[in-house]
């Protein structure tokens, strides 16, 4: 783990996923956990495959979510400017490139990361968008060459986020902001759902962080934290929603499925009616209880489902 200790308390246990079972466990020290096994190689492979976890253009929702996520990349950018007006990006798992766009129009200079080879030549094709297919850590960039690096929704799926977090601090120019978009496996949103929690997704996530633990780990690598955001319109209410979904013995994120652009829909085999009827059924209950949820946690609790991390890099 990250800080050398033991993953001695166990968190959840026997957990089937992807037809393999999986622990989750904790280090008391650092308040990080862990997925063990890790999947191999190959089967990291095959999760992010174009087929299984994206379509061809690098896509993954029918059309009204794709456009609800490019309003939040708006709403993202707009978040960024309040703390750095303009200049270079990196954007670790930048996925067809939609968020790198939205910047580069607005007159940042932009590079992105994405290791799926087929959704990073839709970002190169589509938007010219310079983006490294390799590991970040190898391609040896100058020091100091951005003002912001963004990871969000990136360090809880990489088998070494204590090697990404050293670069990006490498990478990112003094008094540079960091921004980092994790679940929080603290909330009450798993406290409740468990294994059934959207959030925790399995074998996808290999690292669970805590808001806690992840500031302090942020801190020991140089960083000092100038804001957390624990309200998201794009990850709050639904990650609550489908939670609740789950917990009601309905096919496992089958609301979720059912976003989904066409061929990933199909290739879940979502077409389960008596489900359907019953998330259709429950949804006008189930929607307000989760905005309600996404809200009054951050307000009242101080924490969240999913957090968002603003921080900038500590003078030497």
């Amino acid at each position: 783990m990250f800080c050398g200790q033991p993953l001695s308390n166990s968190i959840l246990s026997n957990i089937t996923a992807n037809g393999l079972i999986y622990n989750v466990s904790e280090c008391l020290e650092c308040k990080i956990s862990m997925t063990h096994p890790f999947p191999s190689d190959e089967e990291i492979n095959s999760l992010y495959s174009s087929e299984n976890y994206r379509t061809s253009d690098g896509t993954r929702f029918n059309y009204f979510v794709e456009y609800l996520i490019y309003l939040a990349s708006l709403s993202k950018k707009r978040a960024i400017e309040k703390h750095v007006h303009l200049g270079k990006i990196l954007d670790i798992g930048c996925g067809r490139g939609l968020f790198l766009d939205i910047m580069r129009r607005g007159g940042w200079d932009v590079v992105g990361v994405e290791l799926n080879k087929e959704t990073a030549s839709y970002a190169k094709i589509m938007y010219g968008i310079n983006v490294y297919t390799d590991n970040i850590i190898d391609k040896s960039l100058p020091s100091e060459s951005f003002d912001v690096i963004n990871i969000c929704a990136v360090l809880e799926h990489l088998k070494e986020p204590n090697a990404l977090l050293f670069e990006a601090h490498r990478l990112l120019k003094k008094e540079g902001l960091l921004v980092i978009l994790v679940p929080n496996i603290q909330s009450f949103e798993f406290k409740l759902g468990g294994e059934k929690w959207f959030h925790l997704d399995l074998p996808f996530h290999l690292f669970h962080f805590s808001e806690n633990g992840l500031v302090n780990l942020l801190r020991k690598k140089g960083f000092s934290l100038k804001r957390v955001k624990r309200f998201h319109l794009e990850y709050g209410p639904f990650g609550w929603l489908q939670t609740l979904f789950n917990l009601s013995k309905i096919r496992f994120n089958l609301f979720y499925d059912l976003l989904k652009s066409g061929n990933l829909r199909d290739k879940n085999g979502v077409f389960d009616y008596m489900g359907i009827f019953v998330t259709l059924a429950l949804l006008p209950i189930y929607l307000p209880i989760s905005l309600l949820f996404s809200i009054f946690e951050p307000i009242f609790f101080k924490r969240s489902g999913v957090c968002t991390f603003y921080l900038s890099k500590d003078k030497p």
